[in-house]
């Protein structure tokens, strides 16, 4: 074949591979308000930066008895481009070929990408849009998901990972959504379910309501599966774009550094006012230029987990919105630590949190697991980290939220922090005991006996007295301490600690 009729058959079979599963797929597509693989690859990477690879990749592994099934590209788009300049690795299953469903092909498709991006050191962003198995190839299509679990593994904290559920994701695949370091669901569109509508609703003897149970909000707020939610797929991927540029290319890298007008000395004088600060106010108030990346922001809201920059740095930031800890909020702060630790990106810790109340204890079967893991996660990391009291930190409020012992760099609280052992009214109550008892008015006993306990053993003072705190600072000064002694530890490794594979993480 010449070179003029070569070029001419190229030309008319990349055109048929474009169309992925042809035009009536392609507007059954968009009448569920999806994007198509291609247009998602637009809408993620930069312009005109996309290489795409294996695209006429057809094969078939169908078991004897059942008809052989394969289509160009194996219901995956996959190759790699550029966000923000910066080289990214993707995979898109492609709903409109084959319902994007996984075979054996599609499979070696996805870890080929993987691999590239394990040894060129590059995030990899999924797009998972898929009817679940190709069941023609039997066993093996289920073998198939195998595959790409356990390169998502040896990804694990090297390489940054990101999907974005942008159709059903049912049986095997959904499992794909957890082992991604984040994930994005779409409203509307998004589902992640261990069995299709029709065997729920058969096996719960009526309708199955697949958005209460599966849909983006569930995934979010419910299960946790989730770490955003976007109303649309332009957020999606608006968010996956925004999220990566708070990361590292991979575990070696350092993240991108923004700078900014925003004066590292900066005093915040409202903070010093009577009267509550809420803690998204407080990050708020005291990031660059007033910007943070919330993660996870339904699930578990007592305690709110995201990046911020300090002085033009990524920061993962864990603070404490509401009281005593909950086994949710434990987990949810956990994992995010962890991955702060992965990657080395310094955590900020605003610790305002009592001991667990006894209610908590009785309702919560995990509760004690989950807090001994949040505390396990915090000794084991070696990145920087800071911890400023904000509020209260009493018994496991105090052990559980990066406190000094546990391996913070620097501690500070405000001078107006409670920080104590016990909660203070238990506390007064021992201590005081004989005061308390001898008085003729035990409601007023027991209210100056609360106030001296404070004063004389719950204060920011007497913590720095004994060294559980390095300093005390005035509340208006945060951002200027914080940036001050993250700077200080940016370049900290640690030495010593007994040679092992691995720790074990409370159950």
């Amino acid at each position: 074949m010449d070179k003029r009729s070569s070029l001419a058959e190229l030309t008319e079979k990349t055109k048929s591979v474009l169309l992925g599963g042809g035009r009536e797929q392609i507007d059954g597509q968009h009448k569920q308000k999806k994007l198509t693989a291609r247009e998602r690859v637009d809408a993620i990477l930069d312009q005109a930066s996309f290489i795409e690879l294996d695209k006429y990749i057809e094969r078939s592994g169908a078991t004897p008895g059942f008809e052989s099934k394969t289509m160009a590209g194996e219901g995956v788009v996959t190759g790699y481009g550029t966000i923000d300049g910066r080289p990214v690795y993707i995979f898109i299953q492609d709903y409109t070929v084959l319902c994007g469903s996984m075979s054996m092909a599609q499979a070696k498709k996805i870890v080929k990408i993987m691999d590239m991006a394990l040894q060129n050191g590059s995030p990899v962003i999924g797009v998972l849009d898929s009817g679940g198995s190709r069941i023609a190839e039997g066993a093996a299509a289920a073998a198939a998901y195998g595959e790409v679990v356990k390169k998502l593994n040896d990804l694990s904290g090297v390489v940054p990972t990101v999907s974005v559920i942008a159709g059903p994701c049912i049986g095997a695949q959904a499992y794909l959504a957890c082992l991604t370091d984040f994930t994005v669901s779409v409203e509307g569109i998004s589902t992640v379910l261990l069995h299709g509508e029709q065997i729920v609703s058969s096996a719960m003897g009526q309708k199955f309501d697949v958005r209460e149970f599966g849909g983006a909000m569930a995934q979010n707020a419910r299960t946790g599966i989730a770490q955003f939610l976007a109303a649309d797929e332009a957020e999606a991927y608006a968010k996956v774009r925004a999220l990566l540029s708070f990361l590292p290319m991979n575990n070696l890298d350092d993240a991108p550094y923004e700078a900014s007008g925003d004066d590292i000395n900066r005093p915040v004088p409202e903070l010093d006012a009577d009267g509550d600060v809420g803690v998204a106010d407080l990050i708020v108030k005291i990031a660059d230029d007033g910007v943070f990346f919330e993660v996870h922001a339904y699930y578990a809201p007592e305690i709110i987990t995201g990046f911020a920059r300090m002085n033009g740095n990524s920061v993962g930031i864990v603070a404490n919105a509401a009281g005593a800890l909950s086994a949710s909020a434990a987990k949810k702060a956990a994992r995010f630590i962890s991955i702060l630790d992965a990657y080395h990106l310094p955590v900020l810790t605003l610790a305002d949190a009592g001991d667990i109340p006894v209610e908590s204890e009785t309702q919560e079967n995990d509760l004690i697991s989950a807090v001994s893991s949040l505390m396990y996660t915090y000794a084991q990391a070696s990145i920087p980290m800071v911890t400023v009291i904000c509020g209260r930190a009493v018994a496991a409020g105090l052990l559980a939220m990066g406190c000094k012992t546990a391996g913070a760099d620097v501690v500070f609280a405000w001078s107006s922090a409670e920080i104590s052992a016990l909660p203070a009214e238990a506390g007064s109550l021992i201590f005081y005991e004989d005061e308390i008892n001898a008085s003729g008015d035990p409601l007023s006993a027991k209210a100056e006996a609360l106030g001296k306990y404070k004063n004389e053993y719950a204060s920011a003072f007497n913590a720095a007295k004994q060294g559980v705190v390095d300093d005390v600072i005035a509340p208006s000064a945060t951002r200027q301490m914080v940036i001050a002694a993250l700077e200080a530890c940016l370049l900290k490794r640690e030495q010593g600690k007994p040679p092992k594979k691995h720790g074990v993480m409370p159950l």
